[in-house]
Parts: structure tokens; sequence; C-alpha cells
């Protein structure tokens, strides 16, 4: 089973809890904190509370969250360090004060460089910092960080529904509609199955908006109703303002103004209460744009100047600049300090560099209403085809009239001209045609000849590549063959014979040999998982090998006591056959069981890396080493040089007494 860090599996599964629930679970830890044991269950206390708190005392996060760091550094706890920096980061987002959390991710970041080998350490950073981006706006850089924790993860769990749900509303900050709400759903149904409510509450909460923006008003205005619903059950605070808000949207583009704003300032109130200045901020940005709807400009100027404030504030670049939009044309002294060409630009500028393509469409209808206004109807034209391309939607008959006469105002201007200048060049221009004609004719010849060609070898591929294709598959089915008939049919003949033998036994001996017998069966099923991996194609990338080959080693080392560093430089985009894939991780295994049962080292160094044409991969121990030339010759290593060769690679041993053992494959790679 999947493990996972602390910080990872509170921030993103959000455990589906009561109220009642909650305050039990928050009286337990603080009652492990009274023991003062100083030791790790009171770190981990003091971290669980700083997640209780997360959603309603961000003081008190903060708090807790010291505390966790300043035992985890007295205990030299390296990931439960790194839990007291993640909350840090996240209590001083929501708190808006960035230049803290920004602090406190850099030292996460390099606390994960100082330990490569623990890969849940760069787990919980790589959360960390898309969370950050992402609630900062820049849902781009975001998506890469969650991407990589989502390799990490193979099991269907809480966390990884909560991180898939992370990426769908980063594909929703993109406006990429159909990705998030595929991702949407798969979060629904591993939180359905996990009976995480407060987890269905946020898939219930994203596929709200995504229907809103798609202008499906019943659809949207029930999904936020569940998800109020279902977050008041759960106590949670801020999901009540996210869900609050939505209803808002919701009953303000139905035209129920008057609700709409009821909605909107009982979310702006709890946003006040647990002070969360990115929910106020939002709050007064909405009520601003209902007030310019309703047309009373004073309480919207009033309601945008004070979101604008507070978004600058906590650096959130995306609402800033479409606050700075909306408050073009609310009174004469903000259009004449906003409404510039220059200004437009610079937030349409930003628009794209944050990905945001909804506010993105928007400035190009603004800049092509603003030189229509200017009558550069060449401009206007051209931004009002830049508006249509990126949202697909304008079927109104009053902006396609808007376009036509867009268009025709600026094809008009444009012959004007062409009439002047065709006067002048007539006679270049049939020059010019006829040169163009022959150019078009080489041009078609080329084109014919190229496709021709590309035909032969592309047809010429894949009768290649389909040759090989069948050859690997016969050598696998013969590899298959010989596996079941050496290693299962070995096996299955020990136990048949260790059975016949136990029901004659009459000396007492059956409990040994049904011992026996269970060890065989158990190497039959161990040795058959290993089978099975090695043909599944979806193992092909280098990722899926080196996920297998740490999870391996860490149930080997930790039952041992071992301590281990697992390095690999840059290799996760290497290919390797199943016949590669199969031995090099049997040559691990062996290696890494030799490792823990004789050579008696507390610390083992693991390395893999790409020498050219050469995939290397080294095991190292610190333990008593052995001269080889002076022990008797065991299975082991024989069968880890007859697997090399069979992969045309060459295995090295070098191992002195009391200089520890080092074993090197070196296997050429594509």
């Amino acid at each position: 089973m999947q493990k996972v860090t602390l910080p990872i599996l509170l921030s993103i599964l959000l455990a589906s809890t009561t109220c009642f629930g909650q305050t039990k679970a928050i009286d337990s830890l603080q009652r492990i904190i009274a023991l003062q044991k100083h030791d790790t269950t009171e770190i981990n206390a003091m971290a669980g509370l700083s997640f209780e708190f997360l959603r309603k005392d961000l003081s008190k996060t903060k708090s807790y969250a010291h505390q966790t760091i300043k035992l985890a550094r007295s205990l030299n706890a390296a990931s439960q360090l790194g839990n007291g920096y993640f909350y840090l980061v996240t209590s001083h987002q929501n708190s808006g004060t960035l230049d803290s959390a920004l602090y406190y991710l850099d030292l996460l970041g390099k606390l994960s460089e100082a330990h490569p080998s623990k890969w849940k350490m760069a787990a919980n950073y790589n959360q960390a910092a898309g969370l950050f981006y992402k609630n900062t706006g820049q849902p781009k850089k975001a998506l890469s960080y969650m991407i990589k924790n989502l390799i990490l993860m193979k099991t269907e769990s809480e966390s990884k529904a909560g991180l898939l749900l992370n990426i769908g509303n980063i594909h929703y900050d993109l406006v990429e509609y159909k990705n998030s709400s595929e991702y949407y759903l798969q979060s629904l149904r591993m939180f359905e199955k996990n009976g995480s409510k407060r987890g269905e509450s946020y898939c219930l909460q994203s596929l709200g908006n995504t229907f809103m923006l798609l202008k499906q008003y019943d659809a949207s205005k029930k999904y936020f109703e569940r998800a109020l619903k279902l977050k008041k059950e759960q106590n949670d605070t801020r999901g009540m303002i996210s869900s609050t808000m939505g209803l808002g949207d919701v009953n303000k583009e139905l035209g129920q103004h008057v609700t709409s704003e009821q909605l909107y300032l009982q979310a702006l109130k709890l946003a006040r209460e647990i002070k969360i200045p990115a929910e106020e901020g939002r709050g007064l940005y909405q009520l601003g744009l209902l007030y310019k709807r309703m047309g009373d400009v004073d309480k919207a100027r009033e309601h945008m100047s004070q979101a604008l404030l507070l978004t600058r504030q906590i650096g959130d670049s995306l609402t800033s600049a479409k606050i700075k939009s909306e408050m073009i044309g609310i009174d004469l002294k903000v259009q004449q300090e906003l409404q510039t060409e220059q200004t437009l630009l610079n937030n349409l500028n930003t628009m794209i560099a944050l990905g945001d393509k909804n506010t993105e469409a928007l400035e190009y209808g603004r800049l092509s209403d603003y030189y229509a206004i200017r009558k550069q109807f060449d401009k206007a034209y051209f931004y009002q085809k830049k508006y249509e391309a990126l949202t697909d939607s304008v079927k109104g008959n009053a902006m396609v009239l808007q376009l036509k006469e867009l268009e025709g105002k600026y094809n008009s201007e444009k012959n004007e001209r062409e009439i002047a200048i065709l006067k002048k060049d007539q006679e270049l221009q049939t020059l010019a045609l006829s040169k163009q004609r022959a150019n078009t004719t080489i041009i078609v010849i080329i084109l014919f000849s190229v496709l021709i060609i590309g035909g032969l070898l592309i047809n010429r591929y894949r009768v290649m590549n389909r040759t090989k294709r069948l050859l690997e598959i016969e050598t696998v089915r013969n590899n298959i063959a010989r596996d079941l008939h050496d290693d299962m049919g070995s096996a299955l003949s020990s136990i048949n014979i260790l059975s016949q033998v136990a029901l004659v036994e009459k000396n007492g001996n059956t409990q040994s040999y049904l011992q026996r017998i269970g060890e065989q069966s158990a190497r039959m099923m161990e040795d058959m998982s290993d089978m099975v991996w090695s043909i599944n194609p979806r193992n092909d990338s280098m990722t899926q090998v080196l996920i297998r080959m740490r999870e391996f080693a860490s149930e080997i080392f930790e039952l041992k006591n071992i301590d281990y560093q697992f390095i690999e430089n840059d290799i996760e985009h290497l290919k390797l056959n199943a016949e590669q894939r199969k031995n090099l991780f049997l040559i691990f295994k062996e290696a890494i069981n030799n490792a823990a049962k004789y050579s008696g080292a507390n610390r083992v160094e693991i390395g893999l890396q790409q020498r050219g044409h050469v995939l290397e991969m080294a095991v190292s121990d610190h333990g008593h080493g052995f001269d080889e030339q002076a022990i008797k010759a065991g299975n082991g290593l024989r069968n880890m040089r007859e697997r090399a060769k069979e992969i045309k690679g060459t295995l090295e041993l070098r191992s002195a007494v009391g200089k520890g053992t080092e074993i090197i494959l070196t296997l050429p790679i594509a």
C-alpha cells in the first residue's frame, strides 16, 4: 500500500469528519501534546492540529506549525520538519503574507534537495509549490508540480482523489473545461468510494463552477447547493464561503440581484470572521460587479477599489488585472487613468502570461471597442476576430452584425488603398502573377514527390516495426514458457513431493514439510508477480521501474533498519523492453537481498545513471565485504551474471574483506 506524507494527506484528502468529529480529533491531539513526551508522536499531533485549524483559525495553525518545527529540529526529524514548513506556507499564503509564504516554501525546497532519497519529501514540496502557484494566479507553473506528484501515486486513494481535484481546478483556470470536468469526475468517484464527504463537497463545488461558465445555471445551482450542504455538515467555513459566492454568481446571472447581494454579503462576512484576505477580496470584487450591473456606480467603485487593494496585497496579479479591466468606465477619473491603449495591452499580456483565456477574450473585446471608437477599423477588426476565435461562442445576431460592420469598414478602407496602389504597379503585378504560377507548379510537383516518398517510407517503417514487434512477442513468449517450465515447474514439483512426503510422514515432522511448502509457494507467487509486472506494457517507462525498485528497497531495508540512498540522474525518459526490464529488476532484487542478509552494513547506496548508450546501475554497501575466491560460489551471483548476459550486459563484483561490496551492472540501451 502506498504511503504519503502528512501534509499531502491532510491538505488534499480533506478528511470527512463532522463538526463533532473534528472537535473530538482536536481534543485527542491536544491530550497527546499535554503528555510532553517530546517524540515523533507529539510532532505529528502538532502537525494534525495545524491542519485542523487551517480552515478555522490561521493564527493557531501558525503557532502549532512553529512548535512542530522547533521539536522536529531538536529531534533531527527531517520529514516532520517539512510538515511544519508546509503548513506555514499555506497559512501565510491564506493570510496574505506572501513574502513569508515564499520564505518557507524555499526552506521546504532546500530540505527536499538535502534528502534526495526521501521521495515523500519531494512529493510534499511539489504539493506546497503547486498550491502556492495556483492560488497566486500562475496555473501553468502550478500544473507542472501537480503532475509530478500524480506520477508518484499509483493506487486509488483519498490522496490521489485530492490531487486529481487540484489538477482539475488548474485546468479550469486554464479554460480547459473538458479536461477539468474529467478530472473532477474521477476525483468525485474516488472520494465517494473512500467515504470522504468533504472531498465530495469540493468536487461538487468545482462542477458547479464549470456549469456556471457554460451558462447551465440550473445545473450549476444544484451543484452549489449540494456542496454548501456538505460543507455546513463539516463545519468548513472557508468552503461555505466558496459555495455561497457560487450561488451568488448564479443568481446574478439569472437577474435575481437582491438574492445575489445577500449571498455575497454573507460570504464576505464569513471571510472577514476567519481573516482570509483572498476570499474577502473575491467577495468585494463580486459585489462590485453586481453593483456595476445594477447601475450603482458609487458602490461599484467603492467595492472594486477595496478589492484591488486586497488583491495587490496578497500578490494575486490575475484578479488585480481583472479588477482594473472591469473598472474601465465606472467614472471619468478611472476611465482616464486606465482606458489607454497601453493599459489595455498590458492587461491583455498579463492574461496571456497567466493563462486565463476567459479574461483574455474579454480584453480582446475591449481593445476592439477601443479602436472602433477611434475609427481605427483595421485594428478593431483584428481584435474582434481574436475575440471570436478564442471564445468560439458568438451566435447572436447582434454580435454577428457588429462583426460584419467592422469587417465592412475595414475592407472599404483597404480597397481604397489597394485601388491607388494598383494604378501604379499593374505591370509589376502581372509579372508577379506569372512568376507565382510557375512557383506554384514547381511547389505542387515537389509536394507530390514528397508525399509519394513519405508514403513509401512510412509503409516501410510500419512493416519493419510490425516485424520487430512480432519478434519481440515471440521472444517474450519463449521466455515466459522457459520461466514457467524452469521456475514454476520446479517449484510445483517440489511442493508436490513435499506434500506426498508429509502425507506419509509418521515421525512428527509434518509441520516442517508444511513450512517448506509454504516457503516454496510464497517464492513462486513472488516470481509470478515479477513475471506479470515485467510483461505488462504499462510498465514500459523507466519511471515505473524506478517506483517498483524504490518500493522493494524500502520494504527490505526498513525491516532491517538499514539507511539507504537512491540516486538516479535524469533517466525517467528511457524505455526498456520486457526482457531488459525483467532482468534489470531481478538483478537489483538479488543485490538488495544480499546486502540486507549478508553484508552487515548499516547504509546502502543505489545509483542509476546513463553514460552515453549505456545504463549503469551500482549497489554499494559499507559492510563486511568478502573474498569471492575464498568462499563457495552460490546461485545468487551466478544467476545475476547469467541475467546480465541475457540482456547483453556485464556484471562486475568489487569486494574485499572489511571494505564492503559493490555490484555494478552495465546495460546497453538504444
